[in-house]
């Protein structure tokens, strides 16, 4: 069964409620039947056959040889410097972030680069290029299969989207599909860009990130002291369960007022037990294999006494 990863909304006009969605059947694949997650990255290529990739905060990646060689051989055809933003992705988060940071040996053959925008690199420089989000998007399509026509950038490839018009109830059916795929998939959140934005090097109203979330009844079984101003005050409940199979423990250290923190902390042991409503956005796998949530915040308890769910 084919998986199909939501990439973004793009609003088709300011003064429109209609929206391009971006999805693509291939930017979420298996890997040694890991699911695939992603890494923002920059490329940057140039007229002499040379390429860097970077991260989105200027530190450079030197752990992807096989990207670079084959930006480098399709560098040699460029009229001037180019930036190609994208998303890097390669087996499961954890396992990419090793790679990106290894100093040597990474294993990143099965790296895959999505990319989603192209920006000369002058203007880059200049932190922002002033050609509309859906020229933008045009331009990029029409580079990458000239390169494709001559066997090259086998491992890049352009995130698609879908037009949807949600002033009509199948746009609208369209669009909770999306949330509720995104959820499904664990994904952090879907974009939503403005096709006549420009290209800004800096956080926009043009790029907008849609975050789902996902609600967990768990168990309370510690809570932790605050510091700094919640000294003496409530920091965090850490919060137990099982969801779909997976055991989850987490602090919860968000969702809580100045008032909750006093009253909670004080009566925190009888606090044990109790069934609380967790928001997050996603059930995570730490490391060593347990799970946890990200971005968790408390909503509410869910009883008066341990182990009861109203």
């Amino acid at each position: 069964m084919k998986k199909t990863k939501i990439l973004g909304i793009k609003k088709i006009r300011s003064n429109s409620s209609r929206y391009d969605i971006e999805v693509k059947n291939t930017n979420n694949f298996f890997a040694n039947g890991v699911l695939v997650h992603n890494c923002r990255m920059l490329a940057i290529v140039y007229p002499n056959g040379v390429a860097n990739t970077f991260s989105r905060n200027g530190k450079e990646f030197a752990n992807f040889p096989k990207l670079v060689s084959q930006f480098e051989e399709y560098a040699l055809g460029l009229d001037e410097p180019i930036v190609f933003d994208g998303e890097v992705m390669s087996g499961s988060f954890q396992d990419l972030m090793k790679q990106v940071h290894r100093k040597d040996n990474a294993q990143t053959d099965d790296a895959r680069f999505c990319v989603f925008d192209m920006i000369p690199l002058k203007d880059f420089l200049q932190g922002k290029y002033e050609v509309p989000q859906q020229q933008r998007a045009d331009l990029l399509a029409q580079t990458l299969e000239r390169a494709y026509s001559k066997g090259m950038l086998a491992n890049v490839e352009q995130i698609e989207y879908e037009e949807v018009d949600l002033d009509t109830e199948e746009g609208q059916t369209t669009f909770a599909n999306i949330n509720r795929a995104a959820l499904e998939q664990g994904l952090e959140g879907i974009m939503v860009k403005d096709p006549d934005a420009i290209y800004e090097c800096k956080r926009s109203h043009a790029w907008l990130k849609m975050k789902p979330f996902i609600e967990l009844t768990l168990t309370i079984v510690g809570a932790e002291e605050g510091t700094g101003k919640n000294l003496g005050k409530l920091g965090a409940f850490v919060f137990e369960g099982v969801d779909a199979g997976k055991h989850i423990r987490v602090n919860v250290g968000g969702g809580y007022s100045d008032k909750q923190r006093e009253d909670y902390w004080k009566y925190r042991d009888e606090a044990m037990g109790l069934l609380g409503e967790v928001r997050a956005d996603a059930v995570t796998q730490n490391q060593d294999g347990s799970y946890s949530l990200r971005f968790p915040r408390f909503k509410t308890f869910r009883g008066f006494v341990p182990g009861e769910k109203l």
